[in-house]
Order: C-alpha cells, then sequence, then structure tokens
C-alpha cells in the first residue's frame, strides 16, 4: 500500500504556512524531513509520533486497512462525486458534500496516496459548485508531483475554472487544451468525461469561441441523454442554442431550445421555462417576427422567480419596444426595472442593469443627446471591464453612431474599431 503519511505532514506544514526548519527542529534534519515528505522514505514511528504532535494531528499509526476497505471508500466517495454533479438538486449536493467531508476524519485515508488525493480532488470539485470556497485547490498545488494522468485532468480543469473565475484568459486557454488533448488517453468514466466537456463548452462560449462550444456541449449532451439526465440535457440544448444563435443559424437555435422545452415539459421542470421562453423569443426577434418575440417574452417572465432573471426578461421586452419605437412601452419597463433594483437594495449582480436601463431611459427621454452619449461610455466601459462582448459590441456601434451623428468623428471611429475588433474574435 502507497504510503501518505508524508502528504499529510506537507499540506498540514504548508497550512499552518509552517517552514520545514520550524517543524524539523528537535525531531529530525531539514534534509530528512524533505525526504519525508516526498514519500522519499518511511520514517520511524517515533519520528512520526513527533511530527504529528507537533502539528496537532491526533492520526493513530496503528490503524490497520485491507485493500478491499479502500476500494469500498474510493467508489462510495466517486458515488457521491457522481451524484452532485450530475443532479442540479442543490440540498442533494449540499448533503453529499456533508458525506465526503466526514471522510476527512477517517484514518484510514491518511494512509493510502491515491485514496487521499481522489478525496482532496473531489472536496475541491465541490468548491466550484454554488457555496464553494475554492480552498482545496491550494493544496492540491503541493502534491501535483504525485498525480496519475487522471488526477492531472481532474486538477487541470479545476485550475482553468479558477483562472475563468479570474477572468485569466489566456491560462484558462491553454489549460483547457491540455485537457482536450488529455482527454483523448484516458481512463476516466463516461460521466466524468462528460461533465468535463461541458465545462470546457461553457468556458469556450464565454470566450467567443461558438463552434467549441458546439462540439464540447454536444458530446457531454450524447452521455446525458443516453443516461436520462433531463436537467442536464436541457441545459446542454440551451447554450448550445446560445452559441448557434451568436453564429447567427436561428434555426439550429431555435431547435434546440424546442428540444429543451420539450424535455422540460416531459418531466414538469418548470423552473426552465422562464430562461427557455426568453431566449426562443429573442431568436424570433432576431427574426423579425415582432408578435412571436413579445408573445415569448411575456410568457417567460411569468415564470420567473428570482430578480435577476426577472430583469433579463425586463431587458428583452425593452429591446423589443425599443425595436418598434413604442418609447411609452420602453419607459414603462424602464420604470419596472428600476424598482426592481431599488427593492433589492445594494446588489452588484444587478449593477449590469443599471448601464442597460439608463441607455434607454436617456434615450427616449433625451432623445440623441449628450445624455445618451456619457450613459452609452459608461455602458461600453462597464461591459468591456466585465468580458461581455456581446453588450459592448451592442452598444460601442450605439455609441459610434451616435458620435459621428454629432460630427465626433475621430472618437467615433475609435468605437467602430472596438466592434470591428470584437466580431472579427467572433469570426
Amino acid at each position: 500500500m502507497q504510503n501518505n503519511y508524508g502528504n499529510l505532514i506537507k499540506v498540514e506544514r504548508l497550512r499552518r504556512n509552517m517552514k520545514q526548519s520550524v517543524l524539523a527542529r528537535g525531531i529530525c534534519s531539514i534534509s530528512y524531513l524533505s525526504k519525508i515528505e516526498n514519500n522519499q522514505t518511511i520514517p520511524s514511528e517515533e519520528v512520526l509520533e513527533l511530527l504529528f504532535r507537533k502539528l496537532d494531528l491526533d492520526i493513530p499509526l496503528y490503524v490497520t486497512v485491507t485493500e478491499a476497505e479502500i476500494e469500498k471508500i474510493k467508489v462510495e466517495i466517486s458515488r457521491l462525486m457522481k451524484e452532485a454533479v450530475l443532479s442540479r438538486d442543490l440540498n442533494e449536493t449540499a448533503d453529499n458534500l456533508k458525506k465526503i467531508e466526514r471522510y476527512k476524519k477517517d484514518h484510514r485515508i491518511y494512509k493510502h496516496k491515491p485514496l487521499y488525493i481522489l478525496m482532496l480532488l473531489v472536496l475541491a470539485r465541490f468548491d466550484f459548485m454554488p457555496g464553494g470556497k475554492q480552498g482545496y485547490l491550494t493544496e492540491l498545488e503541493w502534491l501535483q508531483d504525485q498525480f496519475t494522468s487522471e488526477d492531472r485532468i481532474r486538477f487541470n480543469i479545476l485550475k482553468a475554472l479558477k483562472s475563468f473565475s479570474l477572468n485569466d484568459k489566456d491560462t484558462a486557454l491553454d489549460l483547457m487544451q491540455q485537457v482536450r488533448e488529455d482527454l483523448d488517453t484516458t481512463y476516466l468514466e463516461e460521466w466524468e468525461i462528460a461533465d468535463i466537456n461541458y465545462i470546457i463548452g461553457g468556458m469556450y462560449y464565454k470566450y467567443t469561441d461558438y463552434l467549441q462550444t458546439i462540439e464540447h456541449v454536444n458530446r457531454a449532451l450524447s452521455y446525458f441523454k443516453d443516461n436520462f439526465y433531463v436537467e442536464r440535457v436541457i441545459e446542454c440544448h440551451l447554450i448550445i442554442g446560445l452559441a448557434f444563435k451568436r453564429r447567427k443559424r436561428f434555426n439550429e437555435a431555435l431547435a434546440n431550445y424546442q428540444k429543451a422545452i420539450k424535455a422540460a415539459g416531459a418531466t414538469d421542470l418548470k423552473g426552465y421555462y422562464g430562461m427557455l421562453y426568453n431566449n426562443t423569443g429573442e431568436i424570433y426577434s432576431l427574426q423579425g417576427n415582432r408578435e412571436l418575440a413579445l408573445e415569448y417574452f411575456l410568457k417567460g417572465l411569468e415564470y420567473k422567480v428570482e430578480s435577476k432573471s426577472k430583469l433579463l426578461s425586463i431587458l428583452s421586452l425593452i429591446e423589443e419596444y425599443s425595436i418598434r419605437g413604442s418609447s411609452q412601452e420602453v419607459l414603462d419597463w424602464v420604470e419596472k426595472g428600476e424598482k426592481i433594483i431599488q427593492e433589492e437594495g445594494e446588489n452588484d449582480d444587478l449593477s449590469e442593469f443599471i448601464y442597460h436601463f439608463g441607455v434607454f431611459r436617456n434615450k427616449y427621454t433625451h432623445g440623441n443627446s449628450k445624455e445618451l452619449i456619457e450613459s452609452l461610455k459608461k455602458a461600453v466601459q462597464y461591459f468591456e471591464s466585465s468580458d461581455d462582448y456581446h453588450y459592448t459590441n451592442k452598444y460601442a456601434l450605439w455609441l459610434a453612431r451616435e458620435l459621428r451623428e454629432n460630427g465626433k468623428y475621430k472618437l467615433s471611429t475609435e468605437y467602430y474599431e472596438k466592434s470591428i475588433a470584437i466580431m472579427s474574435r467572433w469570426d
């Protein structure tokens, strides 16, 4: 059985931000401690006891563990992880996390290196679910020289997610490319490969690489369909539909939304209706079908519960009425949206709508004026800083036109160039 006490000592020492010289003092040499931490030597029980005592670790040295026990724990941890990843039930996910965290007190795990690393990887994956704190990724950094090829894939996709959350695009893309290459020769289970493809597809969508989005999410969709994970099927069709919409392939987008609506209806997952109806309305709007667009936007709003979700539907209605030139309807919906924001108080998650509504309020209150230009500038700055390329492009184009009409040709050109750069990236 592979020794793991060195990993345990190393992780606990680094958690405490303790230098090797401090831990080794009075127990052993620094070089000997380094060998212990790198599992290059198995120390005596006396040395282990002294190191554990200094680290306040209550780890019995005489626990016996069989390969059958280890396999049973491995299967259980993997099962809990699979259920949490494939389910969209937050309560079930929280319960599964608690069950896995109990293993942190199971001394058998600390004697087995592969199982110990698996536990940390699984806990790190939970950290990227709602409510996660992303603490275990740092601990895994300290042990990555001992990873198997499968451990490396799991670790790299989590690092990509971390980089993604920090807007470090280059690092995220490099890690995703490495994961894609490694997946071709991996022995990971099908469900985990599907989940990784789903994650990669979602990140590619954020980075406006819609062909890669469709490719990877379709791979995930195949597994989810075959194994009747309906919520994941709905999510896949939604993302694929969004990617097709960005590529202006509206019929394919609409087909995916309709498949998602059908799946939601068959299983009574009405919580998805608001989002799906709203996205369907967007396609009809892009196709110029004004009546169906409004119908679906309003249907979507009926199913919305959360404030941000409601505001997204309201923004769609504002944009649709703006296309029609219905100024009073635009201002009425802007007022309804601003009221929701006021009721929520300070909520950074709703900040984007302040800029959206500000643009339309100034447009239909002041016309083509300096107030509109200033609100457009603020909107471009905000959405560019948020890496929201769609709305950066939308408002940059609008601003360029307003500046040109006001005789500010040089500044207008700058915003046209910004828009062209974004669109060329999409192409």
